[in-house]
């Protein structure tokens, strides 16, 4: 047979064989991908445009299998590995419950806030004083907006049916009576002051509002006073949890990717530049390794408070500016996150080694 009798197989069957066998690390696709092509396509049956669905699945299980492979002899990759993936599922769950606030969950607005404030204290008030806007950034779920006024009467009923008329859904008012004490000027004479109080919650597209007063009586020396405070966040949201799941696997699964791949570099690695490396890689787990604490018992938080009225826990929140912790500065976290991130985009950076492409059009069998 003759070179212009052999068969030529289908440039599409050829790409679909090159398009799958994608699944497999770039460092084996280098080294065996012309063979592996060259072989299907010897295999293939005349005519052929498609690859056989059980070389399709095969080509696919194969190359993931070769993707989650750790190089063998290395107990200390599979340590790396073990670290790695927990990092990964830290930041996919993280991701997960920043896309769900930025989705669902609407972020307080202080004008929108004060406007509620208003509403709430209503115009007949005695004593009022200005507003003060209080953002609340927390560490451990969403933002709030608190507003709060020095008030001497005030009317729950009233504040309510405002409320209930723009949209809102109540929940139950929770009274509060008791006495106060306090020394008058001076003359060392007790005095008792009464005090009332009232507590209760509103919910209207998404956003929560609670409100909280505090009124205290004269005791014929001082004046009434008191104040009603109002504080705005989101209601909290039925796919937060699901999206934190979602996102933590995805992250283990990316973690455990991305260290079975930067083990099989550095085993090529010369040894001078694979120490480098592998100081790096070491270095940016420890620096990560309190971020990655904060984002899982910020996911521990997330999922108890689930369904909770008013507890919107997100994990993502560890890196707001806040008191995460009882010692270092309120930037602790982040400045962490972007160290330890840093070290570690320099380890897989130096891992990577230049190679000369392999042509996909030199896979066409030859005659022998």
């Amino acid at each position: 047979m003759t070179t212009s009798d052999w068969p030529q197989a289908d440039p599409g069957l050829e790409r679909a064989y090159h398009r799958l066998l994608r699944a497999y690390p770039r460092d084996y696709r280098r080294r065996h991908g012309a063979e592996v092509v060259t072989t299907l396509l010897e295999m293939a049956a005349p005519g052929q445009r498609r690859p056989d669905r059980a070389d399709a699945r095969h080509l696919i299980v194969s190359g993931l299998r070769h993707r989650f492979r750790l190089p063998a002899g290395r107990p200390l990759a599979w340590v790396a590995a073990v670290l790695v993936t927990l990092i990964g599922g830290a930041f996919g769950a993280a991701a997960g419950s920043w896309a769900v606030e930025q989705a669902v969950l609407p972020a307080p607005d202080g004008q929108a806030a004060a406007a509620l404030h208003r509403t709430v204290v209503g115009a007949g008030g005695t004593g009022t004083t200005a507003v003060e806007w209080d953002p609340v950034s927390s560490p451990w779920g969403t933002d709030a907006v608190g507003w709060s006024t020095s008030i001497a009467a005030w009317d729950a009923d009233a504040a309510r049916h405002r409320l209930a008329a723009d949209g809102w859904a109540l929940s139950e008012a929770t009274p509060a009576r008791g006495i106060t004490d306090m020394i008058s000027d001076g003359s060392g004479e007790v005095l008792q002051r009464s005090v009332a109080g009232w507590e209760f919650t509103a919910d209207r597209d998404g956003v929560r509002l609670d409100v909280t007063a505090r009124l205290i009586g004269s005791d014929g020396y001082s004046p009434a006073d008191g104040g009603v405070t109002t504080t705005v966040a989101a209601a909290g949201s039925a796919a937060l949890v699901p999206a934190i799941a979602a996102g933590g696997v995805f992250g283990l699964v990316a973690g455990w990717l991305v260290a079975a791949a930067t083990a099989r570099r550095v085993r090529r690695l010369p040894a001078g530049r694979a120490r480098v490396v592998t100081t790096l890689s070491t270095a940016a787990v420890l620096v990560l390794a309190l971020p990655v604490v904060a984002l899982y018992g910020n996911v521990i938080r997330a999922v108890e408070s689930a369904g909770i009225p008013g507890h919107v826990r997100t994990v993502h929140s560890a890196f707001k500016l806040g008191p995460y912790w009882p010692f270092g500065p309120f930037w602790l976290n982040l400045a962490l996150l972007a160290t330890g991130l840093a070290l570690g985009v320099a380890a897989v950076a130096l891992t990577a080694t230049r190679h000369p492409a392999v042509p996909a059009a030199s896979t066409q069998p030859q005659p022998s």
